[in-house]
């Protein structure tokens, strides 16, 4: 699963605290095999107002999979994690009176960026195309917006398969997708089901910026795939502006709390439920994971 790691260490090394069993390498040394599920969540807390609560510290917090109780190993604040973010813009056919408010948005965002994080940037209509890697130049950037078009369909499940599968070979904790979109799909090769089986085996949090009239727009599918990740959906009128939206999305992004704990590797489905127990406050994050 991409939540976890399979391990395999020198008897010499540190020694787990867990889930170890020894075994011997061909040059006959011995050696620890360590299978487990290092669990990652970042957790969104909001208070009454709405406003994000950053007071928080790791006891305050009680993480629970499977109705069961975890040890919370790994606690960070806010924007101390490093991220990595793709972005996937519509260029289907029916976003052509969108696309130049994609275009003005989107670099606003990237250049607001942390200079230790990194993103890629994938269009998608009738075939997804990486257009563009934070190592690449800003000219580079610059001409690649300028050159999109928008005509044809909409790939929509094969660029979410495609960002998600990049996004997992990234080091960085946080990992976040952002896709521009109106949520229909009428040309992938896969389906709804394997996008959600991936995003479930994932640690990306999903943000869809649902574009156009509400009753056009595929809420059902965005919301779903939104909310089992910890992120969200937000709606966006055809002549409304982007930046507030992706401004919103950063500011978000900069408030999260990021959880980690290790559990033996186990397959199927496996609920999550993250609390602050005494407060009234409104906590978004993942809902399970998908173990293999």
């Amino acid at each position: 699963m991409r939540n976890g790691k399979h391990l395999l260490i020198t008897a010499s090394s540190l020694c787990l605290w867990a889930f170890v069993s020894s075994c011997f390498s061909a040059s006959g040394q011995q050696t620890l095999k360590v299978d487990v599920n290092l669990v990652n969540i970042f957790a969104t807390v909001k208070d009454e107002a709405g406003g994000f609560v950053t007071d928080l510290n790791r006891d305050d917090f009680r993480v629970y999979e499977d109705d069961q109780p975890q040890d919370i190993q790994i606690f960070e604040k806010q924007d101390r994690v490093d991220s990595s973010v793709g972005i996937l813009m519509d260029t289907s056919g029916s976003m052509v009176d969108i696309l130049p408010l994609m275009k003005k948005a989107v670099p606003d965002f990237t250049s607001s960026m942390s200079r230790s994080d990194e993103y890629f940037l994938v269009s998608f209509g009738t075939s997804v195309k990486l257009v563009h890697r934070s190592p690449q130049s800003k000219k580079h950037f610059d001409e690649s917006l300028r050159d999109m078009r928008a005509y044809g369909t909409s790939v929509l499940y094969d660029a979410l398969l495609y960002s998600l599968g990049r996004l997992e070979a990234s080091e960085r904790p946080r990992k976040a997708l952002i896709v521009f979109t109106d949520g229909n799909d009428n040309g992938s090769q896969v389906g709804h089901g394997r996008v959600v089986e991936e995003a479930q085996q994932s640690a990306v949090l999903l943000y869809f910026v649902a574009i156009g009239s509400r009753i056009l727009v595929d809420s059902h599918t965005l919301e779903s795939l939104s909310d089992m990740t910890g992120g969200r959906t937000l709606y966006v009128g055809k002549q409304e502006p982007i930046s507030p939206v992706l401004d919103q999305i950063r500011t978000e992004l900069a408030h999260q709390y990021y959880i980690g704990y290790y559990v033996p590797r186990r397959s199927g489905y496996h609920h999550l439920r993250v609390e602050v127990p005494g407060r009234n406050l409104k906590i978004r994050a993942k809902a399970g994971y998908l173990g293999g």
